[in-house]
């Protein structure tokens, strides 16, 4: 078999989630005839950079001298500056984008190139959904960089608190994908229905949920995409639940069966019991949380990372009420943990996130007698929440303030953000509470 087969065969196995197996076609790639050592270098460290973007700049480093016609030293320069970025070395991916614009002469070369150097604004906090290098990547690029563009512009459209926008460009992306399948990036996929999923639900557009539910019927998820798998499903239980699909006790099963390791199984359980206290069954609650204890006793806390951390959030959240001791203890282990939050993962980018742990604090302050300080964390949840159109969060917020202050204000807006869930087991829920506080 040629070189070139080989890097082809590499090529469709990363596209497709079959990362172990495209490195094993990459195995001895330095000793392919030129250009092909070169693009299989290239190759490798794109499939590294997905987990470790700290060893595939290494490898371009270590093997720069490989990279010598016009054709890899831009796959050179533009691969090196992604590691870079991934990395947070956001000055080394400056200049490898720099050093790649003299030889990217075509205009999909041209898109791609400025397609990564929007991206690289974005990780560094930028959010202009008008960057002019984010609309020549998509006005100009090949299908591939136009779905991983769309994608990045879904998300600054998030940092700047335009969430109807995100979900269109997330939905378009995922319409190109419908009709360039072979032109598909399962990753990317699975985080932008992962994305579409979570944000349809919390703004409560059922026809875009409906949208993402459909398309992830038709994915062939892979072993090494296990976690945006478990996120997906996770997300579509809530979906199913918000709407009043009785699915979602069947999804919430497969959500904790599907939980890759013991911090998404501690979020699979918690997710189960805050449901079922919704729905007034505490004795299921209760047991869901002692699984939840169980799993939480396995992990170490201090070493998870990335989207993982916001099960802290949920279960502390939960905790609160049992045992604020350790609430405590997992709110704080989260605020030492959020500096490893990789850049290129769209929850480092959510101004949501935030609010999610103000109102884990607001729980614990709350149990611990703190009003003023709970009050303070929910009103702050709150805005953010209402800001975002975050209904399911809002009303929550909302009703800790309701409990705190009895304040009719506060019971007018837990109901409107509620009767965006008119047939879900949530909205009667919110109306029980508010009829238990006295005015």
């Amino acid at each position: 078999m040629s070189a070139e087969k080989w890097l082809d065969e590499a090529r469709e196995f990363r596209r497709t989630g079959w990362y172990a197996k495209a490195l094993a076609r990459l195995d001895g790639c330095e000793g392919w005839p030129s250009p092909f050592d070169a693009l299989g270098i290239a190759m490798r460290a794109k499939v590294l950079l997905l987990r470790d973007p700290f060893q595939a700049r290494g490898l371009l480093e270590r093997h720069a001298a490989r990279f010598t016609s016009e054709q890899t030293r831009l796959e050179y320069y533009l691969t090196l500056g992604q590691a870079c970025a991934n990395a947070r070395a956001f000055d080394a991916a400056r200049d490898a984008f720099a050093a790649a614009e003299p030889y990217a002469k075509s205009v999909n070369a041209q898109a791609h190139l400025a397609h990564q150097r929007g991206r690289l604004r974005y990780l560094e906090g930028s959010y202009d959904p008008e960057d002019p290098d984010v609309a020549r990547a998509i006005g100009g690029g090949d299908v591939h960089v136009r779905m991983l563009t769309l994608v990045i512009r879904a998300w600054m459209h998030a940092g700047v608190g335009d969430y109807e926008a995100q979900i269109v460009d997330l939905r378009a992306m995922l319409e190109l994908a419908r009709r360039h399948p072979a032109q598909t990036d399962l990753y990317t996929i699975g985080r932008t229905l992962h994305s579409l999923l979570r944000i349809a639900s919390e703004l409560a557009d059922e026809e875009a949920a409906a949208d993402a539910r459909a398309f992830y019927a038709t994915v062939a998820w892979t072993p090494e995409l296990a976690d945006a798998r478990f996120l997906c499903v996770r997300a579509l239980a809530w979906s199913a639940f918000l709407f009043g699909n009785a699915e979602w006790k069947r999804l919430m099963r497969d959500a904790r069966v599907l939980s890759p390791n013991d911090a998404w199984r501690v979020m699979a359980h918690a997710d189960r019991a805050y449901v079922a206290r919704m729905e007034g069954d505490e004795a299921v609650a209760l047991d869901e949380l002692a699984a939840a204890g169980e799993c939480a006793r396995r992990v170490d806390w201090s070493r998870t990372v990335d989207e993982e951390m916001q099960a802290l959030v949920t279960f502390a959240a939960l905790l609160a009420s049992s045992d604020r001791v350790r609430a405590q203890g997992l709110m704080s282990i989260y605020l030492r943990g959020t500096e490893r939050v990789d850049p290129s993962l769209a929850v480092a980018h959510d101004p949501r996130v935030h609010a999610f742990s103000q109102y884990a604090f607001a729980r614990v302050h709350e149990v611990l007698g703190n009003d003023e300080a709970a009050a303070a964390a929910y009103e702050a949840a709150y805005a953010l929440f209402a800001g975002a159109r975050h209904h399911f969060r809002a009303a929550l917020a909302a009703l800790g303030l309701i409990h705190l202050t009895g304040r009719q204000p506060w019971k007018a807006r837990a109901r409107e953000h509620a009767s965006h869930f008119a047939s879900s087991a949530f909205y009667p829920y919110i109306e029980g509470q508010i009829a238990r506080v006295k005015a």
